[in-house]
């Protein structure tokens, strides 16, 4: 198959997203380390919260944009748009709820390099999986 380059940034994105759900599925403990939260003691049955919003939701949320590559010759080019567009929007989301935070709660010792970086990172997602809804534009 010939993808367009726009198809592909957006499939090398849902990969590596659908690798980190993955990972914080299989192995809890990763993907709390990423996003730097524990579970509290309190309150039983925490892992099961990052195996499920951090593990199961986003491998799944990946692997629609990449079904929808894998099928575009039956769904069309519009499939690969929609998904990799919602899925582009939860990503500059979270570069825009850290960057907001990087403003609004700079007393709280926010302005770290983790944060800068996972900014970037965030912002880098989300532009890769709009690539196809860009290309559309033009």
């Amino acid at each position: 198959m010939d993808f367009p380059v726009s198809w592909m940034m957006a499939g090398a994105a849902a990969l590596v997203g659908a690798g980190m759900g993955l990972a914080s599925l299989i192995v809890p403990r990763w993907g709390a380390r990423v996003v730097r939260l524990a579970p509290d003691p309190r309150w039983p049955g925490g892992w099961a919260e990052f195996r499920s919003s951090y593990g199961g939701a986003i491998l799944l949320a990946h692997s629609a944009v990449l079904l929808t590559l894998a099928m575009s010759f039956q769904a069309g080019s519009g499939a690969v748009t929609g998904a990799s567009f919602a899925l582009a929007l939860y990503w500059l989301g979270m570069a825009i709820g850290r960057g907001v935070s990087l403003a609004a709660d700079a007393g709280r010792g926010v302005r770290t390099r983790y944060n800068a970086l996972a900014i970037g990172f965030e912002a880098l997602m989300g532009l890769a999986l709009a690539a196809p809804f860009i290309a559309h534009l033009f």
